[in-house]
Formats: structure tokens, C-alpha cells, sequence
């Protein structure tokens, strides 16, 4: 292995080995530009398979087909004679028939520069080699390769970022420095950023604030209380003289007019004046007396017609001769005493409209209050009657069904389910083990929903895939991983899409 590595890449080497294991041949290591996929491949094939014949490409914008397939023959057969006229799968198949190469790794870097046709050959070498053949590519993109398992690389986390900064800078700044903390940050966990720090140029001078001296201060203060005296003084000024302009518009306002000629009246005209000003007031008061005479006069047709309508109604309930002697009564009061009687049918009548208004207004609310009542008691009995039903529908709707169904064989398998599934859907693989008994303890232990086991041979060995199955998006996929318990986390369950599976399940009938 290299000599610096992360452990998180280290870790992620790890499981590119164990996925070739699994018996997935074509592995396509995703990450942006500068997060290392080229340094991580470097890794893997240093440390890993060192019996294997290896072969590491680094394709560029100029790279040939032909190119590629003799680097690739070249490190996997001893002194291979190439035919440039023949692909690469029909070369490795007449090489191999001439001289058995054994197992080989082919890690290829920058997968956006391959051909279709040689996309194509890979996948086919990949799944019909004579002899075991891992195929390990980089990619900016996923799915460059439709049938290769894509693997992503995640950006390196804080703590990782000054970790890999140390291992190549032997003085760094504290964690508290602003400068270097921001740098961090805007790096985004990018191996190519980080590396790019320059100390020299990422470090400030400070210099202490010259301080004021004694004679300074003094001379400061005295400007200042000098400036504010000023201001006082112009704030005072522009006062008074806004007070002495409204003073001149005040005096300017009330100046009287004086009168051309004195005016002299003669005793004979005072006295007319005097007549004519007191028959104006007869005149006014008299008219007063009128309005308040037309206004009481209004008053009393009022309460008349008042006590009229009041002593019809009383006159409606009772008896014929009753309302005769009713009527003689109330006619020989009027004559005597009109005010009086007025007055008390104006106060009977005012007690009455205020009893019928009491009872209007309680029968109102009384029908608004108890609407509500009525409605809520209605929706209470109809909710009663649905929710028997309801309930029942919802326990047929949840009954759980039962997962890991033996197929015809007897085994604990799930081949026939998983044909049957959208190839597009994911899966999340928790195990793969050769002892059936084990996955069912597996199983058992952990009770999952969603548990699904497909049964392949590899190498004439049947081997037991638990799974967690289906999801239509790798999202979908991912967040339900989240949620899964630390003791199944720990085993680094991965994503794998359906049609993978179908091939497994197709490649081990044609096995059998």
C-alpha cells in the first residue's frame, strides 16, 4: 500500500476488494474532479491481489483503442502477439487458449474517454472470461459503464482535510486561526484544494494601533466642546427668531381698522334702535315657543298611537262586552286626564315591548346555540358507524407478508420474486455468505422488513445474498439505509440494482 492514505480510503479499498469477491467483475469508482480517484486506484492496486497479473491504464483525450488493448494484453500475457485486426475479447480468448494467463486485474483511469465498442468489450469480458478478470474503472459521471457497479467517493470531512493537510505540510496553523478555518471550509473536502495551501501567503501582519498621546486628547476635547457650544447657540438664535416672525404675523394679524367719521346718534334714533331690536327678540322667542309646541305636540301622537295599539292587543284577548266597557273607560279617562293616561300606557307599553324582545331574542339564541350540538352529535354517531369498517379495512391492508418464500428446490430463496421486479429498482445487500443455516440466522436475529434472498453459484458454490428489496430510486434506497439499526450498519451493507441480480440468478441456472 501506498504510504499516506486516509482511513476512510483505506476503507473504501476494502470494499472495492470485497465487492470483487461478491462476484461483481466491473467496479466504476465515481468522484468529482481532484477528490482522488486516481490516487485511490494507485492504492488499490498496489495492495491488493498481488498474485494477480495487473494492468494500470491512464487514458487521456489522445488515447487510442488500439493502444489501450496492447497495455492491456501486454501486462496480462507474456510476450502476447496482438492481431490490431481482431477486438479485444477475441484476443484474450486466442491468447488464453495459447498460453493461460491466470487471474487478472485491469484497473483502468479516466472511463470518460473509452469508445462504446470498447465499453462494450469490457462488459463482455467481464462477464465471460475463462478465468477470474476484475475490471476497475474511474468516472466523473455515473453509468458511463450501464453495467458496472458505481461507487461514489464522498468529499474527505474536516477532520479528514487537516489530516491530509498534515501528511504533506509540516507546520499548520491552530484550528482557531480565522484565515485557516475559512480555507477549510471553502474547500469542500477536495484533496486538489487542500493541497494547493501555501503558508507564506495565507498569513496577516498585525500591527498595534498607534495610541493617542496626552496633548492629542486634550485637543480633541477642546474641538469638540467648542463644535457643540456652536451648535447650541445656533439652535437658540434660530429660535428666537422664529418666535419674534410669528410675533410680527400675530400683531400684523390683529391691527383694527379705524373708522373714516365718527359716528354720532341722536336720541330718537337709539330708541328705534332699541324697538326694532326688541321686537326682533318678541319675534325669535315666539318662534321658539312654536317649535317647542310643534314638538311636544309630535310627543303626544306618538304615545297615543302607542296606547291605542297597546289597548287593541289587550282588547283582541278578551271577550266582546269586555272591550266595550274597555273602550268607555279609556274614552272617559282621555277626557279627564289625557297626559296622565298617556304617560302610564307609554310605561305598560315600554314593559311589554321589552318582555317580547327578551323572548325573541332567547328563542334566537337558543336555536343558534343548540345548531352546533346538533351537527357535532350527528358527525359523532356517523364517525361510530364508518370506524368499525375502517378499522377492519386497515388491519387486511397492513397484515405483513411473510419474506424469504422457498422456491421449487426447497431452499431458502427468493429467484422466482426477484425475476419478476422492474430491473431499473435497487436492493441493499446486508450479506452474502455460503452456509444457507447462517443467512437464516441472519434473518432471524435481526427481523427486517422488506427481507429478500436471492440464491446464486459462483465457482460452484452456492451463495446466499440477503437483501433488503425493492426500492424504485437509489434516494429511496439510501434513506431507508439510514434508518437501519448500527448492529446491521456495521456490516457496511451496499447498494445493488436488480438487474445485477438477474444476472447472478441467470448465470447460475446456466451453471447448474
Amino acid at each position: 500500500m501506498q504510504s499516506q492514505i486516509l482511513p476512510s480510503r483505506a476503507a473504501l479499498v476494502d470494499r472495492i476488494a470485497m465487492q470483487f469477491e461478491y462476484g461483481q467483475n466491473l467496479i466504476c469508482l465515481v468522484g468529482n474532479s481532484g477528490l482522488g480517484k486516481s490516487y485511490l486506484a494507485e492504492s488499490f492496486i498496489t495492495d491488493k491481489y498481488p498474485e494477480f497479473n495487473k494492468a494500470f491504464v491512464k487514458l487521456g483525450a489522445h488515447t487510442k483503442d488500439t493502444e489501450l488493448v496492447q497495455q492491456l494484453l501486454e501486462n496480462s500475457f507474456r510476450a502476447p502477439l496482438v492481431d490490431h485486426k481482431l477486438s479485444l475479447t477475441e484476443n484474450f480468448f486466442v491468447l488464453y487458449n495459447e498460453q493461460p494467463c491466470g487471474p487478472c486485474l485491469w484497473v483502468i483511469d479516466g472511463a470518460r474517454h473509452l469508445s462504446d465498442e470498447l465499453i462494450q468489450e469490457l462488459q463482455l469480458l467481464a462477464k465471460k472470461a475463462p478465468d477470474t478478470l476484475y475490471i476497475l474503472t474511474t468516472a466523473q459521471a455515473p453509468k458511463i459503464l450501464p453495467e458496472a457497479l458505481d461507487i461514489h467517493l464522498e468529499p474527505l470531512s474536516l477532520v479528514e482535510s487537516r489530516r491530509l493537510m498534515a501528511m504533506f505540510f509540516q507546520q499548520l496553523p491552530p484550528q482557531e486561526d480565522p484565515i485557516f478555518s475559512t480555507f477549510l471550509h471553502e474547500a469542500g473536502g477536495n484533496p486538489s484544494i487542500l493541497l494547493e495551501w501555501q503558508q507564506n501567503q495565507h498569513q496577516l501582519t498585525l500591527k498595534s494601533k498607534p495610541t493617542l498621546s496626552r496633548k492629542q486628547l486634550n485637543l480633541f476635547l477642546g474641538a469638540f466642546v467648542v463644535i457643540t457650544t456652536l451648535f447650541l447657540v445656533a439652535v437658540v438664535y434660530q429660535k428666537d427668531l422664529a418666535d419674534l416672525l410669528r410675533m410680527q404675523q400675530d400683531v400684523a394679524a390683529t391691527q383694527v381698522e379705524e373708522l373714516p367719521e365718527p359716528t354720532v346718534l341722536t336720541t330718537q334714533q337709539a330708541l328705534s334702535d332699541n324697538d326694532s331690536q326688541s321686537a326682533d327678540d318678541v319675534a325669535a322667542e315666539q318662534s321658539s315657543d312654536d317649535t317647542q309646541a310643534a314638538v311636544q305636540h309630535d310627543v303626544q301622537s306618538i304615545l297615543g298611537a302607542l296606547t291605542v295599539s297597546h289597548s287593541t292587543q289587550d282588547g283582541n284577548q278578551t271577550n266582546e262586552p269586555e272591550k266595550d266597557s274597555g273602550n268607555e273607560i279609556a274614552s272617559g279617562n282621555e277626557i279627564a286626564s289625557g297626559n296622565e293616561i298617556a304617560s302610564g300606557n307609554e310605561i305598560a307599553s315600554g314593559e311589554d315591548t321589552d318582555q317580547i324582545t327578551g323572548q325573541v331574542t332567547g328563542q334566537v339564541t337558543g336555536q343558534v346555540t343548540d345548531a352546533p350540538t346538533v351537527v357535532a352529535q350527528a358527525l359523532t354517531q356517523e364517525t361510530a358507524a364508518e370506524e368499525p369498517e375502517a378499522t377492519g379495512t386497515q388491519e387486511q391492508i397492513e397484515t405483513p407478508q411473510p419474506a424469504g418464500v422457498s422456491d421449487q428446490s426447497g431452499g431458502l430463496s427468493d429467484n422466482t420474486w426477484f425475476m419478476a421486479q422492474d430491473s431499473n429498482a435497487w436492493t441493499i445487500q446486508l450479506l452474502a455468505v455460503t452456509d444457507q443455516a447462517v443467512a437464516q440466522r441472519y434473518v432471524a436475529q435481526h427481523k427486517l422488513a422488506q427481507i429478500r434472498i436471492a440464491q446464486v453459484k459462483r465457482n460452484n458454490k452456492d451463495w446466499w445474498f440477503v437483501t433488503l428489496a425493492p426500492f424504485a430510486t437509489l434516494d429511496d434506497a439510501k434513506q431507508a439505509r439510514a434508518n437501519l439499526p448500527q448492529a446491521v450498519l456495521a456490516g457496511q451493507p451496499f447498494f445493488k440494482r436488480i438487474v445485477q441480480i438477474k444476472q447472478q440468478i441467470q448465470q447460475s441456472q446456466t451453471q447448474k
